[in-house]
């Protein structure tokens, strides 16, 4: 949208406050041909009016035309007594299976994002990074880096770090409320976040290399386990450097820094 602000007339500017972009269009129409400015006021006004009620009547129409309409269909007998059916049609006869096929596809994205949103844990994982800024401490940070060290490095393990810690005057002592206070900001991040802005810990990858992940033999095909359960804490690692890079309040180590959409190019 396009904002003009015009000095040159206080009537043109108490007009031009009201207008949206295709009523700006048509206001400097009128004005480029001359018509003084009352009239244009005026006209401005009328064919605004007229412009939402074509809209607003040419949408019905479409929708009118293009949704499914409940329909009465003749009764089936069952045990001698009529049962009423009933099924949705599309009055436009042309559109009927470019319809149908949008609907299919609809129903099998949601299904999908449905499933893709369970296999991520989107609330799990959230809900683990809030934790372990609330309740985490040293011991329990050095302990899970110790235990993981053994299926990789240390730089990695050590994005597991002290997230309650970020922004703090002091890094010897660390009162409740700035835990409260940062667990606050991961509680705002919105759930999509966490669903976007997602990368399999490669812990969990290397755990599990040459884990067959196809049908067996008499075709059963087991049912694909949600990050979470492979792994709170080694996901958890994976989540704190997606979001907060190297970590809030921490150095990058390099003279590019490195913005979290960097790590999801392929």
């Amino acid at each position: 949208m396009i904002f003009f602000i015009i000095t040159t007339n206080q009537r043109k500017k108490e007009i031009m406050s009201y207008l949206t972009s295709w009523d700006v269009n048509t206001f400097l129409c009128l004005v480029t041909l001359g018509v003084p400015d009352d009239v244009v006021k005026k006209a401005v006004i009328v064919a605004k009016k007229i412009h939402e009620e074509f809209s607003l009547e040419g949408a019905r129409s479409y929708w009118l035309k293009n949704s499914p309409t409940l329909v009465k269909m003749e009764p089936s007998v069952h045990r001698g007594i009529p049962v009423p059916r009933f099924k949705f049609c599309v009055p436009n006869v042309s559109r009927q299976s470019e319809i149908r096929e949008f609907w299919n596809k609809r129903f099998k994205n949601i299904t999908e994002f449905k499933t893709e949103w369970r296999l991520r844990s989107i609330e799990d994982r959230q809900k683990k990074v809030i934790d372990w800024c609330k309740f985490g401490n040293q011991q329990e940070q050095l302990r899970h880096q110790g235990r993981l060290r053994n299926f990789s490095n240390e730089s990695y393990t050590k994005n597991l770090w002290k997230s309650w810690e970020a922004g703090a005057s002091s890094y010897y002592f660390v009162g409740q409320n700035r835990r409260n206070n940062i667990s606050k900001w991961y509680e705002g991040i919105h759930p999509g976040r966490f669903f976007l802005f997602y990368r399999e810990n490669e812990i969990i990858k290397e755990r599990n290399r040459g884990v067959p992940s196809g049908s067996c033999e008499d075709g059963y095909r087991f049912p694909k386990i949600p990050i979470y359960d492979w792994g709170p804490y080694e996901q958890l690692i994976e989540d704190l450097r997606c979001i907060d890079g190297p970590g809030l309040g921490e150095s990058s180590g390099g003279t590019r820094v490195e913005h979290i959409d960097d790590l999801f190019l392929d």
